[in-house]
């Protein structure tokens, strides 16, 4: 009698924890690029989207973050923030414009205010802030690979985009500004 409890219990014990294992088991395939960027319902407005900043870098080991801010409600017609973190072993307090490159699209980012400059380790993060027209922007993200150039006192600086990057890039056109 004792024999057939303890094997009613231990079968049971077996079937629970099958079951639990197989609650656990997550689909493979694409991963969601929901961790690249926010959104927000503001009303009449429509929705606010939040692209989080996206890492490039240049020959000298330095790395600019681009994210990006807008609104979107069934049309196109506003423009975007950008916010450039250009992280550094220098301060700077200017940056008299930036382009960006992608094939045949190109946008230039002119009076890029100064925000901040901070020391982190050895390096520092010099943030500026500027706006960009929003159907350029949405162009810029059919393509993954972007060339940057920063113009500040005379000189330029060109960062490129790191394999990492180029899958981020390919996942918001896919997500985002496809619903555009």
């Amino acid at each position: 009698m004792i024999n057939k409890t303890l094997r009613t219990i231990c079968f049971s014990f077996l079937i629970f924890a099958l079951l639990s294992s197989c609650m656990n088991v997550r689909p493979g395939g694409a991963k969601s690029g929901k961790r690249l960027y926010e959104s927000f319902f503001v009303g009449d407005e429509g929705t606010q989207y939040f692209i989080k900043p996206l890492v490039f870098t240049n020959d000298m080991d330095e790395k600019l973050k681009l994210d990006f801010t807008f609104r979107y409600k069934n049309e196109i017609k506003d423009s975007a923030t950008v916010n450039a973190t250009f992280m550094s072993k220098e301060i700077f307090r200017n940056a008299d414009s930036l382009k960006i490159i992608d094939g045949s699209n190109i946008v230039v980012l002119s009076n890029m205010a100064y925000l901040f400059s901070e020391k982190n380790k050895e390096v520092y993060n010099n943030r500026f802030s500027t706006k960009a027209e929003m159907l350029k922007i949405k162009n810029l993200f059919n393509g993954n690979t972007w060339k940057i150039l920063i113009y500040k006192n005379g000189t330029h600086t060109q960062y490129m985009t790191p394999k990492k990057t180029k899958k981020s890039l390919e996942k918001l056109n896919q997500e985002v500004f496809v619903l555009f």
